[in-house]
């Protein structure tokens, strides 16, 4: 049996540009974390996909059938995918999975396939998923699948992830995004620079999202718990397109202070790898 990691992402910077032939370009400070989905694989005579949350579009089957037919492969495979990263939630919990696949499943039938032939499989399944093949810090430009890593250490950043119970469409949130602002080289060079030293205030504040004022207009929800962790003097960002919000340089207690808000938000204390 073969064993991957499916790590979830959190953004330190996510500028987005025009919209062009469907997609947005995007300049996007992409960070791992320690949350992970768990994917088993076995060879098979068929195709089997076991997850015990219901998933309306499996990518993992899709990195499959790719790369079967990539590499003239007859078998079958099963998996089975254990889902920790919350779904909806603009951590791309799925575009890591189907990473995982592809480096699962080149160790299953032992292609020894190229990172370039993986990554070009991975480009054809979704923007972020070349950035998970390699799962460093990076920014991911073009569409996102142009992944530029970097040679930073980012590790062990601790922040409090706070998912709502609810999520948002990743489609609906571009489509009411409208370019705001152009977002220079230098801001994301002071991120960089803030995060080597480890000084998260400044930090802090020059993190930027450029959906974050989109996914809050969408979801009244979403935008009242914003604004209720800001009362409280903390400092909340949105991660990717929502609803999962993330503050800097939480301890325990920040958990049990905001899990008086609502009972029901899941809250992970989690850390940059």
């Amino acid at each position: 049996m073969i064993y991957e990691k499916a790590y979830a992402k959190i953004n330190f910077a996510l500028a987005v540009g025009k919209e062009q032939n469907g997609y947005h370009e995007v300049k996007n400070l992409m960070v791992p974390i320690d949350l992970y989905d768990e994917l088993f694989f076995q060879k098979s005579q068929d195709i089997k996909i076991d997850c015990e949350v219901e998933i309306k579009e499996n990518i993992c089957l899709k990195a499959i059938l790719l790369f079967k037919e990539k590499f003239h492969i007859q078998e079958g495979v099963n998996l089975f995918l254990k889902k920790n990263i919350p779904i909806m939630a603009g951590l791309a919990g799925g575009s890591s999975d189907a990473a995982a696949t592809l480096r699962g499943l080149n160790r299953l039938f032992d292609t020894k396939a190229s990172f370039e032939q993986l990554n070009e499989i991975a480009c054809q399944l979704g923007s972020d998923v070349p950035f998970f093949l390699q799962n460093k810090v990076a920014l991911c430009t073009g569409r996102g699948e142009i992944v530029e890593p970097l040679d930073v250490d980012f590790k062990n950043i601790n922040f409090l992830l706070i998912k709502p119970g609810f999520g948002l469409s990743t489609k609906e949130v571009y489509q009411k995004y409208i370019e705001i602002k152009i977002h220079s080289d230098t801001e994301i060079e002071k991120i960089i620079d803030s995060a080597s030293k480890r000084d998260f205030v400044l930090l802090d504040q020059f993190l930027f999202n450029d959906l974050e004022d989109i996914a809050l207009e969408i979801s009244k929800e979403l935008k009242d718990l914003f604004n209720q962790l800001e009362r409280l003097s903390y400092s909340p960002h949105i991660s990717g397109s929502g609803p999962s919000i993330f503050i800097l340089d939480a301890k325990t207690e920040d958990l049990e202070n905001i899990k008086k808000i609502d009972p029901t938000l899941q809250l992970y204390l989690c850390h940059t790898i």
